[in-house]
């Protein structure tokens, strides 16, 4: 009986319309969040990037335990220490701290596969999610860049490198999560289409420069 009534407090805190487009929207930006859409990519290299696919999946939940579970519990205890706003860390000034840690998580990774000898796509999939991360916290110190965005660019360009129909599907979905970035009003369009522009030329670049496109 609570949850409507939630629901429409949170869209109007947010200055967006209630009603059944909003809470479609939240979903959607739950379902396509950074967390999972970081798990497909790695997957995605497992799967396709490596020609033994068992040995794949095991470097990609190795890599997932690097780059995924620290920055996870990171913002998990944070979030419950209050430091943040809501979920979404809408105040622009408190995802500093986020990009700080996840940044010097993503390097502290990316040498100790370099030092293991991971495969190389996995170690250019970490390499090009600093860069992006590096450039998107720069951005951040004056203007909020859709997170989300970025995590969907990445992952559909990753997923368009080495399977082009699941590339598609997930550039589909991108429109998608754009849509709901915009309609619960986290983002505007421009940042979104910013985040989506930001990650797909950060995994293009990083990926030439490893040798992989």
């Amino acid at each position: 009986m609570t949850q409507k009534p939630n629901m429409i407090a949170e869209a109007l805190s947010r200055g967006a319309v209630p009603g059944r487009g909003y809470t479609l929207a939240r979903i959607i930006s739950q379902i396509l969040h950074p967390i999972p859409l970081s798990l497909i990519s790695l997957i995605i290299i497992g799967i396709f990037g490596i020609e033994a696919t068992r040995e794949g999946f095991m470097w990609a939940l190795f890599t997932a335990f690097l780059q995924i579970i620290p920055p996870m519990i990171f913002f998990i205890v944070r979030l419950r220490q209050g430091a943040y706003s809501d979920d979404d860390v809408s105040i622009r000034s408190q995802r500093n701290e986020l990009y700080f840690f996840g940044i010097v998580n993503l390097l502290v990774g990316l040498l100790l596969l370099n030092l293991l000898a991971a495969p190389l796509p996995f170690r250019a999939l970490v390499a090009a999610a600093a860069l992006v991360s590096a450039i998107a916290w720069a951005i951040n110190l004056a203007w909020k860049i859709s997170v989300h965005s970025a995590s969907m660019g990445s992952t559909a360009t990753i997923a368009a490198i080495y399977y082009e129909p699941l590339g598609l599907l997930l550039w589909s979905c991108a429109l998608v999560l754009g849509w709901a970035r915009v309609r619960t009003r986290n983002h505007t369009p421009l940042q979104v289409v910013a985040g989506l522009t930001l990650a797909t030329a950060g995994v293009l670049v990083t990926f030439m420069a490893f040798g992989l496109r």
